[in-house]
């Protein structure tokens, strides 16, 4: 443990150097003069200089003094004593007592930080002085180590992990299911080189070997000691099968995600990488959330592990607890919605299993990338968030996308306001130059009304009357629908977009923004709260946790009433005779919608479908992003009519314990 000695070397000489100071005042000819030439030795790790200051065998006390520090994987080591008695100054801060002529006994302070974590292990240490043949000697013992500590016996440090908590529905169903997982690590005393093995440990699980060194040491020796878990199979656990020493466990266990796994995320080892993210008590050897709500919630879903202090007896068994850090209230942590107990508790999500089933599987058959949202027109409550062939990203939050026509529910907004309705008659002309921007119509009609155009997608009538707006009128739209800003929605710390672009400085970004073109860009989040609120008639924003509850939430936006009624009006439109109509086929059917395919300033072509969806109560606004040319509307009545449940089955499980054989 090349990097980490160095570090606690450090640490050790600067205590010394302020120890010295504080006996500087002693008497040479005392009792002072051994106390503080041992405890500094000790501290420094001269452990010969320190021995041959007590009355032990040297090369017993040697060892003893240098493996404290293993046992405890100790980043530091510090030691206290007062250079005399002083009075109104309580005894447990350290002091020499004279006892006779030839006895004496001191008490110090003893400060030892465990690991990387900086947990303080401080208590009250003693020992007996005795002169030998005129020399002031320490009367060796264990018990100088620790009070506790008898002939024999060593101390280690124990973590025990509660159980870790499930990610649930908002029925409270699990959103994990078990699979087949092998759980690795190592029983010590069995091991012949504990650095080879946490150096390819860490090779593998890119884990801190250093560390993980540490915790192999100061471990109780005949308790199996857990490392890392992977899923069986995987390409980790299988090169974790060939490394000799190493003990896998196999046996199910609830760590992959049903449903939503770009939202729900994985678990893994505790990397440096997602130590630094997740922070301490956690450690190299623990199993951590490594993305998504497993990694922003992993306080909450894990709990603090039980880190104790013990003295172990001769036979290896556990005799005696010195220090509990699972009791205290420097165990109180916080998560993302604020303070937490340090006790594991589930996670309970917005998210509907019937409705995320849906959604993924309305999504299964396309050859590129989509994303479809859900969300509760009632509540904003999220109730699907589907990603599929994203790579692992959570595009349905954090995808930012040109979306076109689909937009144009803002500009219908905005003129509604006015006094405009949807059957306003408004020409949609073959093209239209507004500041030097060229808008076409694919379908230009010398008789149409804004209702038709924004049904239809004509982006000359609507870029032509968004540049007529003036900017405040534009903007107050914009806020009707949650978008005064762009900064993501307070979801608990979940990544998310909302919107950029939105500019409406001139007659040109006013036009561009009238059609969802030019710099504008947003999320299918954004976009399914904008049909929810034409549903439900006030804007919500966003909710994702149920359980811990959120602090924060959006202010509620409430759409005129009569800009409501036209605007109902205009969705109607887009699916029974606009781009929408394929979204009305099927058992079940969208009642409104609009649909639109955009081509951005970066050729991505981006299919999109927005609308609302009623049955047996259900109020839903729903987005869905295609990163092709696809009818999106076609997938909204997939979504609807799609079976509410996998399609397939995960095999079942089985619970085993191999030991890899030490060659």
């Amino acid at each position: 443990m090349k990097v980490s000695r160095t570090r606690r070397i450090a640490a050790a000489t600067t205590g010394g150097a302020l120890l010295l100071g504080m006996l500087s005042a002693c008497a040479q000819s005392s009792p002072f003069t051994t106390v503080k030439d041992f405890l500094i030795a000790w501290q420094v790790e001269n452990y010969e200089a320190a021995a041959g200051h007590t009355t032990g065998d040297r090369a017993a006390v040697v060892k003893a003094l240098e493996d404290v520090r293993t046992q405890l994987d100790a980043a530091s080591l510090r030691l206290r004593l007062k250079a005399e008695s002083t009075p109104g100054v309580p005894d447990d801060q350290g002091r020499i007592d004279k006892i006779s002529d030839e006895r004496a006994m001191a008490r110090f302070q003893i400060r030892i930080d465990l690991g990387e974590n900086g947990r303080p292990l401080e208590y009250r240490g003693q020992m007996g002085l005795r002169l030998v043949g005129g020399v002031w000697k320490v009367e060796w013992s264990p018990s100088v180590i620790h009070p506790d500590l008898r002939e024999g016996e060593r101390l280690a440090v124990v973590n025990e992990a509660p159980e870790r908590r499930l990610i649930e529905d908002n029925k409270g169903r699990p959103l994990l299911q078990n699979v087949k997982t092998d759980v690795f690590g190592v029983v010590p005393e069995q091991l012949r080189n504990a650095e080879a093995i946490a150096k390819r440990v860490g090779e593998i699980t890119r884990q801190d070997r250093d560390r993980l060194e540490g915790r192999i040491l100061s471990a109780p020796p005949k308790a199996f000691l857990q490392l890392a878990e992977f899923p069986h199979g995987s390409a980790e656990a299988m090169k974790l099968r060939n490394v000799a020493g190493l003990t896998v466990k196999t046996r199910p266990m609830p760590t992959q995600p049903v449903q939503a796994p770009e939202l729900i995320g994985r678990i893994g080892p505790a990397t440096t990488d997602v130590l630094s993210l997740v922070g301490a008590p956690y450690q190299p050897g623990d199993t951590v959330g490594s993305s998504g709500l497993q990694m922003l919630f992993q306080r909450h879903l894990a709990g603090l592990p039980a880190v104790k202090v013990v003295v172990l007896d001769a036979n290896g068994d556990r005799r005696k607890v010195i220090r509990d850090f699972s009791q205290g209230e420097d165990l109180v942590v916080q998560s993302p919605t604020g303070q937490e107990s340090p006790e594991a508790r589930p996670v309970r999500t917005t998210l509907d299993r019937r409705a995320q089933f849906q959604a993924e599987n309305a999504l299964a058959s396309l050859n590129v990338p989509a994303s479809l949202v859900a969300v509760s027109s009632d509540t904003g409550e999220i109730r699907a968030a589907a990603n599929h062939r994203t790579d692992g990203q959570n595009r349905a939050f954090e995808g930012l996308y040109a979306p076109g026509t689909a937009f144009s529910t803002v500009l219908a907004a905005a003129l509604l306001g006015q006094g405009q309705k949807a059957d306003t008659a408004q020409e949609c002309t073959a093209e239209e130059i507004v500041g030097g921007a060229v808008f076409t119509a694919a379908q230009p009609r010398s008789r149409s009304t804004l209702g038709q155009n924004i049904a239809a997608g004509c982006r000359s009538a609507l870029a032509q009357a968004g540049s007529a707006l003036d900017a405040g009128t534009f903007n107050t739209a914009l806020q009707t629908f949650g978008l005064a800003g762009t900064a993501p929605w307070d979801l608990s710390n979940v990544k998310n977009q909302r919107a950029q672009g939105l500019a409406t400085a001139t007659t040109t970004e006013r036009a561009q923004l009238a059609v969802g073109e030019g710099g504008v860009k947003v999320s299918p989040l954004t976009m399914s709260l904008i049909a929810a609120a034409i549903q439900n008639g006030t804007w919500r924003g966003p909710l994702l946790i149920q359980d811990p509850q959120p602090t924060g939430a959006a202010q509620p936006q409430v759409i005129a009433p009569n800009t409501l009624t036209e605007l109902k009006k205009i969705m109607t439109m887009g699916v029974r005779n606009g781009s929408a109509k394929a979204a009305a086929s099927g058992r079940r059917k969208f009642r409104q919608g609009i649909s639109t395919r955009v081509t951005d300033a970066q050729g991505k072509t981006v299919s999109w479908f927005v609308g609302y969806y009623q049955s047996s109560g259900t109020l839903l606004g729903v987005a869905i992003a295609v990163e092709g040319q696809v009818d999106a509307a076609k997938i909204a009545s997939d979504f609807v009519n799609a079976p509410a449940q996998p399609q397939r089955t995960p095999a079942a499980d089985e619970t085993a314990a191999t030991p890899v054989q030490q060659p």
